[in-house]
């Protein structure tokens, strides 16, 4: 009868994602760091359009570029597209927003926005 060797102790390890990223997004953790912008059109009620401004400018990664009547155009920025669509969610609940809308959206790895070697730039 051969001798019987003992197999190496297998170390169990468990998996636990992380809780701010959603589980189709854990595969870029692997990845180079991304940066992701969006735009997006917002429409408030026309009383409320000052103080939906206010709140929209307190926010944090959230840019009020331009508004006109009750309509704005924000540019939303993150860490995550996720992140993106946690922050418009957010601002689809603040009282007096009628719509929030994502229009575009963008990302890069942040080691090419750093550098500066763009290619994309006028």
């Amino acid at each position: 009868m051969p001798a019987m060797v003992a197999a190496p102790a297998l170390q169990c390890v468990r998996w636990v994602p992380y809780p701010s990223l959603p589980a189709r997004s854990l595969w870029m953790l692997e990845r180079k760091h991304r940066h992701y912008i969006s735009s997006a059109v917002i429409v408030a009620k026309p009383a409320a359009t000052d103080a939906v401004r206010e709140i929209l400018e307190a926010m944090q990664n959230v840019e009020v570029f331009a508004v006109q009547d009750s309509k704005m155009v924000l540019v939303i920025e993150g860490r995550t597209s996720g992140e993106l669509g946690a922050t418009l969610s957010e601002i689809s609940g603040i009282s007096g927003v009628v719509a929030a809308n994502m229009v575009f959206e963008h990302s890069e790895d942040e080691e090419a926005y750093a550098d500066e070697h763009r290619t994309d730039t006028a």
